[in-house]
């Protein structure tokens, strides 16, 4: 289990690492990601990560907004972004674990990145919106949080059908 240093009760990793990691997988594909990408694969790689090593791959919390499912965190760096590529990795708090250091995390994101990494921003976002999503499920109703159990059933559901 991978705890922050700055709270010992806190499972996963800052919501910047996992987004870093899918930018380097970018990058050594030559690519670059917009934030719309990035905020989706980055829940994907949340969710799996739920399903199938059964704890949650960020600390940071997801939230059911208009475009879809959003930390709130990385949304602070790159607010307005839009369709802009992101140029250059997010800083990350000194201290902070890296997940290149933990392999099971890293086989979750290779395999999220080689399954939908080629998938545009709306590609991605009509993955994530579909019926019975963890957006879909709690969009509109009152408090915007998409709890961690949602997720995890959901991508549950999906890695059996794989």
């Amino acid at each position: 289990m991978t705890t922050a240093i700055d709270d010992p009760h806190r499972t996963g990793y800052a919501a910047e690492v996992v987004a870093n990691s899918l930018l380097d997988c970018a990058r050594a594909e030559g690519r670059q990601l917009t934030q719309m990408q990035v905020h989706k694969l980055v829940f994907i790689a949340h969710g799996f990560t739920l399903a199938l090593l059964g704890r949650p791959l960020m600390y940071n919390t997801v939230h059911a907004w208009r475009n879809g499912p959003v930390v709130r965190r990385l949304w602070q760096h790159w607010g307005e972004r839009g369709t802009r590529p992101i140029d250059a990795p997010l800083p990350v708090s000194p201290g902070e674990p890296d997940v290149t250091g933990d392999p099971e995390v890293m086989e979750v994101i290779r395999s999220v990145w080689n399954a939908y990494g080629s998938m545009d921003g709306v590609e991605l976002s009509r993955l994530t919106h579909s019926r019975g999503s963890p957006w879909s499920q709690v969009y509109g109703q009152t408090g915007d949080l998409i709890p961690n159990e949602i997720t995890r059933e959901y991508y549950t559901g999906l890695a059996r059908s794989a």
